[in-house]
């Protein structure tokens, strides 16, 4: 295989570590062009896949909190079910499920996959906080008594007091995207795997992986972070 332009400055720095440290390091995803094009690929989706993931859980915990804070008993219960069964199914069978789907209106693609991984992620941890935005929309009409507040400031108020819920799911949903090479899905886990079925250097090669989600996780963290600080500011002030 075609060695990368920098192949052998990573097999000095190799030599060199082993050599004063007595660390055998190795790090094939550098050395050759199909491993180093499939890094790339790897991070570039992984980074895709959890904005992905964050934005659809978001999309859905509002949309099935609204559903199931409806008095309407014909959206309240279907969104209730499907909250249930959502929240009652493994994640890998809810994956599967969503590739089928997606593999039976498109052909299989990349993009497909990651779309389909999305949407899974999304709708798993989405049903989880859209009930934590309900029964939160559930205690404040209790709480307030007499007129009923406009529907829009009401459900406002309810996203703002789940906060804490919304932001745990959202973590979970970031924590949980290496599960989209289940599916097939080129993200950097799966572009891992392929590198280690050519080359060596397995350890080294999967601690990097580590890495990679323990520094997205925790961006992923302070970002939530912020986002709780804001709901809740909002809640004190509607207060």
């Amino acid at each position: 295989m075609q060695p990368t332009p920098f192949a052998a400055q990573v097999t000095a720095f190799e030599t060199w570590l082993e050599k004063n440290t007595g660390i055998a390091l190795q790090l094939p995803m550098f050395k050759t062009v199909p491993a180093w094009q499939l890094f790339k690929a790897g991070i570039v989706n992984s980074l895709i896949l959890v904005a992905g993931a964050l934005v659809a859980t978001l999309l859905f915990a509002t949309v099935l909190g609204a559903l199931q804070s409806s008095r309407s008993l014909l959206l309240r219960w279907p969104a209730r079910a499907l909250a249930l069964v959502l929240q009652s199914s493994p994640v890998v069978l809810t994956l599967v499920m969503s590739a089928a789907v997606a593999l039976a209106l498109f052909p299989y693609s990349s993009a497909v996959a990651i779309g389909a991984a999305i949407v899974a992620l999304g709708l798993m941890n989405g049903a989880n906080a859209g009930q934590a935005i309900a029964e939160a929309m559930q205690t404040l009409r209790t709480e307030r008594g007499g007129p009923p507040a406009p529907t829009v400031e009401l459900f406002g108020r309810a996203v703002s007091r789940s906060a804490t819920q919304i932001v745990s799911f959202l973590v979970n949903a970031a924590k949980g995207t290496p599960i989209a090479s289940f599916i097939g899905a080129p993200e950097l886990l799966g572009a891992l795997t392929d590198i280690t079925s050519f080359a060596s250097g397995r350890i080294t090669t999967y601690s990097m992986l580590l890495v990679f989600y323990v520094v997205v996780v925790i961006v992923v963290v302070w970002l939530c972070d912020r986002l709780r600080v804001w709901l809740e500011r909002r809640q004190m002030v509607a207060v």
